[in-house]
C-alpha cells in the first residue's frame, strides 16, 4: 500500500512539475469551487449555514475522489494514474513557480502591468502599490503559498497514506482551502458563512507553517540562523496566525523587508526588496520544495520498508 502511495507521488509530482495544471475543464479544484459556489447560492449567511456547506463540500471532495479510484480498480494501472491526477490537483509547484517568476519579471517591464497581473497571487489592492512593494507582495505570495499550495497537502498525504486514505486527507485539505479563498473574507455576507472554512484553514495549515521555517532552513543553511530568528521574532505581526511563519523565514534567509502596506511590516530592518530579489527568493523556495519532495520520498520509501 505505502509502494503505491509513493508511486502516485511520484507520478503527481512529475506531472505537476513538467506538465502543469490541467484544463479547467477537467481540474478538480475547479469542480470543488463550483460547488462551493452552488451551495453559497443557496445558502443563508449564518454561522450554521456555513458549517453545513463546509461539511457537504468536504464530504463530497473526498467520498468522489475515493469512488473514482474506487471504480477505476478493474482497469489496471488506471487506479494508480487517477490517484495521481487527483492528487496533482491539490498541490501546484509549477503555477506557482512560473506565475511568480512571470510577475517578477513584469515590473522591471512594465510596472502599471505587473500590478494588474499581481491579483493572480495576492489579494491586496495593487494599483497604489511602489516597485519595491510590488516585489514585496510577489514574495510574501511565493512563501506563504509554499505552505498552502505545496507542503500542506503533501504532508496530509504522508500522515494518512500508512491508514490508505493519504489521496482522501490531501483532497480534504484542497477542499477547506478552496472554500477560505473563496469565502474566507470578514465581508457583511461571508463573515459568519465563511466563518467554519477560514477555521478550518488556520488548523489545517498550523503544523505545516510551523514544519515550513525547518525545512527553510535546511534547504539554506548558511543563512539559517537568520531565517529562523525571523520566523520566531515576526510570525505573528500577520494577522494570519500561519502565514507570517513562511513569510518571515523567507524575508530572514534573503535579509529583506517585506510590507503589505498599512497591516504588518516583517523585518524591518532588512533593504528594501528589488527587483532583482525574485529570483533570489524563487530559488530559495525551489531549493526548499525540492527538500520538500525528497523528504517526502524518503519517508515514504523508509515506511515502506518498515511495513514490508
Amino acid at each position: 500500500m505505502i509502494q503505491e502511495g509513493l508511486a502516485v507521488l511520484l507520478i503527481a509530482a512529475a506531472f505537476d512539475i513538467l506538465l502543469g495544471e490541467p484544463p479547467a475543464r477537467i481540474h478538480p479544484v475547479v469542480w470543488i469551487g463550483r460547488l462551493i459556489s452552488f451551495l453559497r447560492s443557496r445558502a443563508r449567511p449564518t454561522r450554521l449555514q456555513g458549517i453545513a456547506l463546509a461539511f457537504t463540500v468536504l464530504l463530497c471532495t473526498v467520498l468522489t475522489g475515493h469512488f473514482l479510484v474506487r471504480l477505476a480498480s478493474p482497469v489496471p494501472l488506471l487506479p494508480l494514474l487517477i490517484s495521481a491526477f487527483l492528487l496533482k490537483s491539490t498541490f501546484a509547484i509549477r503555477c506557482l513557480l512560473q506565475t511568480s517568476a512571470d510577475i517578477g519579471r513584469m515590473i522591471d517591464q512594465d510596472i502599471d502591468a505587473a500590478k494588474s497581473m499581481l491579483p493572480a497571487l495576492v489579494g491586496r489592492e495593487t494599483s497604489s502599490l511602489s516597485r519595491s512593494q510590488a516585489v514585496s507582495a510577489v514574495i510574501e505570495s511565493l512563501s506563504e503559498n509554499y505552505v498552502d499550495s505545496i507542503l500542506s497537502p503533501i504532508f496530509y498525504y504522508l500522515l494518512f497514506e500508512p491508514l490508505g486514505l493519504g489521496l482522501e486527507a490531501a483532497l480534504a485539505f484542497k477542499a477547506i482551502s478552496t472554500m477560505d479563498s473563496m469565502l474566507g473574507y470578514k465581508t457583511r455576507e461571508l463573515r459568519d458563512l465563511g466563518f467554519a472554512g477560514a477555521r478550518l484553514d488556520d488548523l489545517a495549515n498550523f503544523i505545516p507553517a510551523r514544519l515550513s521555517i525547518l525545512l527553510m532552513a535546511l534547504a539554506r543553511p548558511k543563512s539559517a540562523g537568520s531565517s529562523l530568528q525571523a520566523a520566531l521574532k515576526y510570525h505573528s505581526a500577520t494577522p494570519s496566525p500561519n502565514s507570517g511563519w513562511p513569510m518571515a523565514a523567507c524575508a530572514g534567509a534573503l535579509g529583506i523587508r517585506l510590507e503589505k502596506p498599512g497591516y504588518y511590516v516583517l523585518l524591518d530592518g532588512g533593504k528594501v526588496p528589488q527587483t532583482s530579489d525574485v529570483p533570489r527568493a524563487l530559488g530559495f523556495m525551489q531549493g526548499t520544495i525540492a527538500l520538500t519532495l525528497a523528504a517526502s520520498f524518503l519517508i515514504l520509501t523508509f515506511a515502506a520498508r518498515a511495513l514490508a
